[in-house]
């Protein structure tokens, strides 16, 4: 089996940089969560689910997302594959429709939601972009076409475009207060920018008119970012129960116990995540997002094979740079003959990922200088990027990520400025609270760093297994406390 990995891993690459070569960008939603319900395009359509991964954060690599040696087992590749070429006829089918009459808004508005289709089953975000012209085309025809205007807001969140998106929220709500569209991408673009209270004014509204699995999900996010765990669980199993009553199905089921999985690993329930992503697979066996959660439970018991297959089963879906990432540190924790060069391998394509994000580059700002700081590779630029991350997106995961590069910089007073910034979201996350000890530990505060460190292993061990393995390191090399 060896001898085979390194072949498997070759075509894994060449098609994460094939489609990647198209990037424009994810969280996400990033951002590879955001559902489009189908509707009728010349109606309002319904809330969409939560841009990203709601429990944790994607671009850090601690949520990120075969065969022992790294190989995909290769089963999941037919449908996906069937899908994205339906996907690819509609978007030209509507193409066709609206290059010959550009005032036909139903066709723009189908051909701007095939987009997003696109996006989210390939990463590929270039289709957001063409999506958002989709819309900007409907709008200079009709500017208060309902349909654009939601679907316009969820591009620009998933682009991290949160200030527009914000913007073009309280456009809509100044003529129609009671928007739930409107409502929950103002929140989504508030939380994001660090306005929790007005995330939250949004979010309640949005789930009193028009209460959902999307609003509850929401909530459940909310809850999880400013510390309520109960909350945070207890929301994202009301999702779960409301998905199922409202229907859901494939994806938009499969996105839900997920979320819930997430919420379940992050306050310490690794046997109740276990079963939630595998609910997840079942529901959508082609589920990237499932996988990358199993391959999470995996690596925190131990596991690295099972971790390996599953993160290399998630990215032969959709390439994400967090799974290579996280894919190449577990080569590193398994040290087999040749997962030097299959880690190698996986860094390498983190770094050409970055360099293929053009127009909308920021996007991935805040993951390659978290992947910098976390291999202590370019520390200045590492700083530069979470500098350019938290000019646009103020939530406790910038400032976190601020801190974590500040720190590689070996500027630890100012990482402790930034962490403590991070810490008054209040959020209990097991990756902020390791990059909170180890900033104690640099600034020679033993008791503080000893019980941060402590805590982030006790709460949960599976935020990043190279991560976590240095914890342990630094929690043994102090004198007893």
């Amino acid at each position: 089996m060896l001898s085979a990995a390194p072949r498997s891993h070759r075509t894994i690459r060449t098609r994460s940089l094939a489609i990647l070569g198209a990037m424009v960008v994810v969280a996400i939603v990033s951002q590879v969560a955001t559902r489009v319900t189908p509707t009728s395009s010349a109606v309002r359509p319904t809330i969409v689910d939560p841009q990203e991964p709601a429990i944790g954060d994607l671009d850090a690599g601690a949520i990120s997302f075969g065969s022992s040696d790294g190989a995909s087992t290769g089963a999941l590749v037919g449908s996906p594959r069937t899908d994205v070429a339906r996907i690819r006829a509609d978007i030209d089918f509507w193409g066709r429709r609206v290059a010959l009459d550009p005032d036909d808004f139903i066709s723009s508005n189908r051909l701007g939601t095939s987009q997003i289709e696109l996006a989210r089953s390939t990463g590929d975000l270039s289709a957001y972009l063409a999506a958002e012209s989709a819309f900007d085309t409907t709008l200079r025809r009709d500017p208060t076409n309902a349909a654009a205007s939601g679907y316009r807001g969820s591009v620009l969140v998933s682009l991290h475009r949160f200030t527009e998106a914000a913007a073009q929220a309280q456009v809509v709500l100044a003529r129609r207060p009671d928007d739930p569209v409107a409502l929950a991408t103002l929140g989504d673009a508030e939380l994001e920018l660090g306005n929790v209270d007005a995330a939250r004014t949004a979010y309640v509204h949005a789930h009193r008119v028009a209460p959902s699995a999307a609003t509850l999900g929401r909530l459940g996010h909310l809850a999880f970012i400013t510390g309520d765990t109960t909350a945070a669980v207890r929301d994202t199993r009301a999702a779960v129960a409301a998905s199922v009553a409202e229907g859901a199905e494939g994806e938009r089921a499969a996105f839900y116990q997920y979320q819930l999985a997430d919420a379940l690993i992050s306050t310490g329930d690794r046997r109740g995540a276990a079963k939630a992503y595998a609910a997840a697979l079942a529901a959508d066996p082609g589920s990237f997002l499932a996988r990358s959660g199993l391959a999470r439970v995996a690596a925190a018991d131990g596991d690295l094979d099972a971790a390996i297959r599953q993160l290399s089963d998630a990215i032969s879906i959709v390439p994400q740079p967090e799974f290579l990432a996280r894919r190449g540190d577990l080569f590193t924790l398994r040290g087999r003959p040749g997962d030097a060069k299959l880690a190698a391998a996986d860094l390498a394509t983190v770094e050409a990922i970055a360099k293929l994000s053009g127009e909308a580059a920021n996007v991935y700002d805040r993951t390659l200088a978290l992947y910098l700081a976390n291999h202590g590779l370019e520390p200045d630029r590492a700083v530069s990027l979470a500098e350019s991350e938290l000019a646009i997106r103020k939530d406790v995961y910038g400032y976190d990520a601020m801190a974590w590069a500040l720190l590689a910089d070996g500027r630890a007073a100012d990482a402790d400025a930034a962490m403590r910034s991070a810490i008054a979201f209040g959020t209990v996350d097991a990756k902020v609270l390791y990059h909170a000890g180890m900033i104690d530990l640099a600034l020679g505060r033993a008791d503080e760093g000893r019980a941060a460190l402590q805590r982030s292993l006790d709460l949960d061990t599976s935020f990043d297994p190279l991560q976590a393995a240095r914890a342990r390191t630094a929690l043994a090399s102090l004198p007893p406390g």
